[in-house]
């Protein structure tokens, strides 16, 4: 080929490749005993094939199957890299994992490497010209010899670092790497990135989405032994339409009406027999905030404001407006209305329950704040309270409840936790938070102040409860199947 100039860039891109693996391995690794974890092994593993087969048009032309190859693992070194930082970059302002260059952490030098490979592999394919892509063994020249002796020289260094950090097969990496040493008594060789969910887009890192099916319903089974029972006083109907199946309710201040929402994130405000409904709309779940699958709680601020919440805690605000405009609402909501109008989408962003699920919201008049209860899953196993100030929706406080000396509860057995309980349904009155479980269907007493269960009780019988609302000396359970139950509500002491 007499154009010379794409295989001098192609030179120079694979003389860079091996510069930075032999810089990873040689300077960071052999010189400050970083070690990399298992995604930084499948960015510099994606590197080195990038490499290769520069290394291949370098020798044998620019044949199709390589430049495809190459934009292939381009592609996959992008990805590793964008899912790597998509770990992190949510951290505090600073914080990072491993080594920071000039400010940036390996992993987004990553990503911005693979960037530069794809650029110039366009750029390449650019100077090869119009015509058709050549193939034939060729002589390298001198920069690529240079580059091929510098890549085997890299490649043996990362080989060397490889089989120290992360073991023979089947050891695979750890996901915390420690510092490298070349005593082999240092060595940690681990079989962890093996266990978790299973195959997911992110790895041991994916929760398992929250459900109320197939969670256990005998309070006797239950973390907490020997509980008073609270009696289901009647049932009834839900007997208005709204779309979905309802998953949250709560009472107005002035207990005279009701708010609904429902799985299909549908809205509803009803009277006290739950026959009537005064007014509804249904929120778009996918304009500018994903709302998850559904509404799973909600809460009633003022005599006009109240909020949905997703399981994500995703959530809407909304106020009731006899005179919105629907044409202006029609980014907002998925049926025209004139009833309401869009305060505010959000997402509440929590610390202790990062990376949980919620299933319930409450409000608080007392301190003007909204409390969310997160739900266990297999990597947290926990009861965390969230609480959120209206004023700026922004995190204030989140704690896991312990049991109140005093309060005369204990563990069934040694081992069991609060974070058994899955709280489906909440509401506060008098400084404390109500927290139903649907597993064990045990509602839980959290007094605010002393972040302590104070009080724990059975409700045997009902059926997957989702939603709670304390009126008078009753508790409205919304349950599966649309139905309330309404249940008697314990007696307390004044705090």
């Amino acid at each position: 080929m007499k154009n010379q100039a794409p295989f001098t860039v192609l030179a120079v891109a694979v003389l860079a490749l091996a510069g930075v693996l032999g810089t990873a391995s040689f300077v960071l690794g052999f010189g400050f005993g970083d070690s990399p974890c298992i995604l930084c092994w499948a960015q510099r593993l994606g590197m080195a094939l990038v490499a290769l087969i520069g290394i291949f048009i370098l020798r044998y032309g620019p044949k199709p199957r390589y430049v495809g190859l190459g934009i292939l693992l381009g592609a996959y070194g992008l990805y590793m890299a964008v899912r790597h930082s998509g770990l992190h970059l949510a951290r505090d302002v600073g914080q990072g994992f491993s080594v920071e260059l000039l400010g940036a952490h390996t992993y987004i030098w990553s990503a911005f490497i693979y960037w530069i490979g794809v650029v110039v592999m366009g750029v390449l394919l650019l100077l090869f010209g119009e015509g058709p892509l050549e193939g034939g063994t060729r002589e390298p020249g001198k920069l690529g010899r240079a580059a091929m002796a510098i890549f085997l020289v890299t490649i043996a260094g990362n080989v060397v670092q490889a089989f120290v950090t992360a073991g023979p097969p089947p050891y695979v990496g750890g996901g915390d790497p420690v510092r490298f040493s070349f005593n082999p008594s240092h060595w940690a060789w681990t079989f962890e990135e093996y266990e978790g969910p299973g195959p997911g887009w992110r790895g041991r890192w994916a929760i398992d989405k929250p459900r109320l099916a197939g969670l256990p319903s005998d309070p006797q089974q239950g973390p907490l032994a020997a509980l008073p029972g609270l009696a289901i006083r009647r049932r009834m109907p839900i007997g208005v339409a709204l779309r979905g199946e309802v998953s949250a309710l709560a009472a107005a201040p002035d207990g005279e009406r009701f708010l609904l929402t429902t799985d299909a994130h549908a809205v509803g405000i009803v009277d006290p027999t739950f026959t009537r409904l005064e007014r509804s709309t249904v929120v778009d779940p996918a304009y500018s905030v994903d709302l998850g699958r559904g509404f799973v709680g909600a809460a009633w601020l003022d005599a006009q404001t109240v909020m949905a919440i997703a399981e994500n805690k995703s959530f809407v605000l909304l106020q009731t407006d006899d005179h919105a405009d629907a044409a202006s609402n029609f980014r907002y909501f998925l049926v025209p209305t004139t009833q309401w109008r869009e305060l505010q989408l959000g997402r509440f962003s929590t610390v202790r329950a990062r990376m949980m699920y919620v299933r319930s919201l409450a409000y608080d008049a007392g301190s003007d704040s909204l409390l969310t209860v997160a739900v266990p899953n297999r990597q947290t196993p926990k009861l965390v309270v969230s609480r959120f100030e209206r004023g700026d929706l922004t995190l204030s406080e989140e704690f896991e409840p312990g049991l109140a000396p005093g309060a005369g509860l204990k563990l069934a057995t040694p081992g069991r936790s609060l974070g058994e309980y899955y709280v489906s349904g909440a509401a506060v009155a008098d400084g404390r938070l109500y927290a139903l479980s649907a597993a064990y269907d045990t509602l839980l007493v959290i007094d605010l102040a002393a972040r302590q269960v104070v009080g724990a009780y059975a409700i045997p019988g009902l059926e997957q409860p989702r939603g709670l609302a304390l009126r008078d000396g009753e508790m409205f359970v919304a349950e599966a199947g649309g139905r309330l139950a309404v249940v008697e509500r314990p007696a307390l002491a004044p705090r």
